[in-house]
């Protein structure tokens, strides 16, 4: 299932494409995060340099995800996938592809796209799948929000 998410930041791809490696979240907690959905926490490039074949990490309250980048346009396109999980939802997610686009609206705008492709396997996958769809799309907004305060 696929998960598509948009917003304009009123900053210039220079200054977004630095939070898609090195951003840590607001302390906020919204309602849904109560749900049991993972809050983001933190994204972060633990070996300290991007590039396609290089780790991302996304950092959870319940556990973290590690990504390798598969494709690595700086400043335009950062598309990677999951390796392997420590959350709850390991057993029954056999992939995560994930990809952010920046395009700049005027000079100190960029609509910033976020598309995550998700599988699911096993009993009742298709209504896993909706379930995981529906928490993901809150992590886009939340996420996207946090990084639109960012430096603001």
């Amino acid at each position: 299932m696929r998960v598509r998410t948009s917003i304009i930041i009123g900053k210039p791809p220079a200054v977004v494409w630095p939070l898609l490696c090195s951003s840590k979240m607001d302390t906020s907690i919204p309602c849904f995060f109560r749900l049991g959905i993972p809050k983001p926490v933190e994204c972060r490039l633990p070996d300290g340099r991007g590039g396609v074949g290089e780790r991302r990490q996304c950092v959870s309250n319940r556990g973290v995800i590690q990504q390798r980048i598969t494709h690595w346009e700086e400043g335009k396109v950062l598309r990677f996938q999951m390796e392997e999980t420590n959350l709850y939802f390991r057993p029954c997610v056999t992939a995560i592809l994930e990809e952010f686009v920046l395009e700049p609206v005027d000079t100190t705008s960029t609509k910033l796209t976020r598309t995550t492709d998700i599988s699911v396997s096993g009993f009742a996958s298709y209504a896993k799948s909706i379930i995981m769809c529906a928490g993901m799309k809150c992590v886009h907004r939340y996420v996207f929000k946090s990084w639109a305060r960012e430096n603001d």
